[in-house]
């Protein structure tokens, strides 16, 4: 079988860059995406959870496991489904600082400037039907930790889709269609699934990409049961942050030890695959739900049919923060069965400018690779959580939340410092990026500013792996730019 360009990924980013290429009606594309591709959100075969935007679902899973920052293991959630973490995210949309996207270009990024990605934010917003909550849509936790932000002297401000936002508090622009997680698929496949320029695998596994002469020509896909080569003039790979330096190791891209370690002939030196790894780390203040907050979430369901369990988000500053913001405080209430009332809140701080470093460790030819984020590792990010955490306190003892919370259940053990504290109970914020950054190959570098791989013709890569760093936002909007970016640039 003979395309033009093959997609590897039907994720985030790999739906907009199909759907871009698709739409531009002179060329052949053919979609590879590892779990199943249930249709459009009205063909029925979609599983109830994954297009729930109350809840985070939990199926549909890759399976992935790391180490945290005191040696116990804990998971890291990718989707294995069309529309990849875009149908299982919590929804929240934000942009970002403007300051993050121009110092990409003034390191020698063109393209990337707050400036040049306006319009590409403009066009992710519309496909993806980013919209705002009206007052009445806001659930009673939500509405009480806007007002206790505001009472703490947090602005609010509804500029968590502007580029120049500042600290303040809002409830948070989501990708919410009457009640449905309207993930990339639905925004960018579903317009050119009958264009006869797009084809769609489901349950399609990418084994490596086919290189030879130093380009790309193909893909070797596994697909009900059976092996195959399908050639083509163009690949992408959009597989995230995990998947993608897996398939460029196995591809024989990246350091000789890392290439050894999947069985692969070394064909391509790039060091810089698989590190660079980074997150934002969280910490989070838990409490059992009161048994007022729980008879207002009944009644809010009643009224409205569902229940959001999370909507509000404030932007804050530590006082090592390089730019206006750095920090997230995102509440959320979930159902918890042995609490008291049945639920729990739970009140996260987001470091959205970690230091850290990691790098994603290859376990062979058979298992899948561990992420090793290296969290908390530098001091600098362990005392602005702890700024954070102080924020949270207050804000939970202010009159506005107060009678909502219960009694909190991870506090600190008796002697237990801080710094102890966050490495014993710390989570993340599922925004993992970084490793196939943009960049000279000299300093670390995997690909261009046009997503092309450095030493191989026609390979590109476009997803949260291009990122130097993180934007400080929740990266789903990014992620989407990233895709109309680099879709962009392919000529």
């Amino acid at each position: 079988m003979n395309v033009d360009v093959i997609v590897i990924g039907g994720g985030t980013a790999g739906s907009v860059v199909a759907g871009r290429l698709a739409e531009r009606g002179d060329r052949r594309v053919l979609l590879i995406e590892a779990g199943p591709d249930y249709g459009s959100p009205t063909s029925g075969r979609w599983p109830a959870e994954l297009l729930d935007a109350s809840t985070l679902p939990t199926t549909h899973d890759w399976g992935y496991r790391g180490p945290a920052a005191d040696g116990r293991v804990i998971p890291f959630e990718r989707a294995r489904v069309l529309g990849g973490c875009s149908t299982h995210n919590g929804c929240a949309q934000s942009w970002g600082w403007s300051g993050d996207y121009d110092r990409w270009a003034v390191s020698g990024l063109s393209g990337w400037s707050a400036a040049d990605l306006r319009p590409h934010f403009a066009a992710a917003r519309e496909r993806m039907r980013v919209r705002r909550y009206s007052d009445e849509e806001v659930q009673p936790l939500q509405l009480a930790f806007v007002a206790a932000c505001e009472a703490e002297g947090i602005p609010r401000r509804a500029d968590l889709d502007d580029l120049d936002g500042a600290v303040g508090v809002d409830v948070s622009p989501v990708n919410v269609v009457d009640g449905v997680r309207w993930n990339a698929s639905f925004g960018y496949l579903d317009p050119v699934r009958l264009s006869g320029h797009l084809e769609v695998w489901g349950n399609a596994v990418a084994q490596r990409v086919v290189i030879e002469g130093g380009r790309a020509t193909g893909v070797i896909v596994e697909r009900f049961g059976e092996t195959s080569i399908v050639w083509c003039s163009e690949v992408v790979v959009c597989a995230g942050a995990y998947a993608t330096p897996e398939l460029l190791v196995r591809s024989g891209i990246g350091s000789a030890d890392d290439v050894a370690a999947v069985g692969a002939d070394h064909l391509v030196e790039l060091a810089g695959v698989g590190a660079n790894l980074h997150d934002h780390p969280a910490v989070t203040l838990e409490f059992d739900a009161s048994a007022l907050l729980v008879a207002e979430l009944d009644a809010f369901r009643a009224e409205h049919g569902w229940l959001p369990e999370e909507q509000a988000l404030a932007k804050i500053a530590s006082a090592t923060a390089s730019g206006p913001y750095d920090l997230h405080v995102y509440p959320w209430v979930e159902p918890r069965p042995d609490s008291p009332t049945g639920w729990s809140v739970v009140m996260p701080v987001g470091l959205l400018t970690p230091r850290s470093r990691g790098r994603l460790v290859m376990n062979g030819t058979a298992a899948p690779a561990t992420p090793d984020h290296r969290y908390l590792e530098s001091s600098v990010d362990r005392s602005a959580l702890a700024d954070g955490l102080e924020v949270a306190a207050r804000l939970c003892l202010s009159s506005e939340l107060a009678l909502f919370l219960g009694e909190r259940t991870n506090s600190p053990a008796d002697g237990e410092s801080i710094d102890q504290w966050m490495r014993r109970t710390h989570s993340h914020y599922w925004h993992p990026a970084g490793t196939a950054k943009m960049g000279d190959p000299g300093e670390g570098g995997v690909c261009d500013e046009d997503g092309r791989v450095h030493g191989v013709e026609a390979l590109r890569i476009a997803d949260a792996s291009i990122f130097p760093e993180l934007p400080r936002s929740t990266p789903a909007l990014p992620v989407v730019v990233a895709g109309e970016r680099i879709a962009a640039s392919i000529p």
